[in-house]
């Protein structure tokens, strides 16, 4: 039995298993971000640092992405934390969450899921709607419809079977991958 990551180092991964790049939050301990990229849970970003401001009153195109419907309050002061997206923190360095980081968030029935994903990436049948959830709030599923056009959800409405099955994403497959061969 594996227990997901928890306590401020969850919230962290989380976060970045939300964001559509993958990127860690802005303030990071410094402690924190050491136990990630020594557990290689988090790397460098391709790119490396982003410019040390943005003009005043605009937020950057990688903050609007991640602030899309909810604000993340900043935590941490201007010493003892490292930043993930520009700010005051001169040369700011980006991370992005890695597959042994998405594993890390997983509780053993979300890997099963994965892992038990058939060859065309839809998830079985006996995967409870909790369990894909999830998966899809990570990035690691979507939903198709009988016609393959992608949707947000599984359109359930209450009555009779889901619209929309879960199907595996490109991330999906790459994270299944890693946990089949402990990558």
């Amino acid at each position: 039995m594996s227990a997901p990551i928890a306590g401020a180092a969850g919230r962290h991964l989380a976060a970045a298993a939300e964001h559509p790049q993958g990127l860690l939050p802005a303030r990071i301990r410094d402690d924190v971000l050491e136990q990630f990229l020594s557990q290689e849970l988090a790397r460098p970003a391709a790119g490396g640092t982003v410019p040390v401001q943005e003009p005043a009153g605009q937020s950057s195109a990688t903050d609007q992405a991640s602030a899309a419907g909810r604000q993340r309050p900043v935590a941490g002061s201007a010493g003892g934390t490292s930043s993930s997206v520009g700010g005051d923190v001169p040369d700011s360095r980006r991370y992005v969450i890695t597959n042994a980081g998405l594993l890390a968030l997983l509780s053993d029935s979300q890997r099963r899921a994965l892992t038990a994903a058939e060859a065309d990436g839809r998830l079985p049948s006996t995967v409870a709607w909790q369990t894909y959830a999830r998966l899809a709030k990570f990035r690691l599923v979507h939903f198709l419809d009988d016609d393959g056009n992608s949707h947000p959800n599984d359109g359930d409405t209450g009555v009779g079977r889901p619209p929309h099955r879960p199907y595996l994403t490109e991330l999906g497959r790459s994270v299944a991958a890693s946990a089949t061969t402990g990558d």
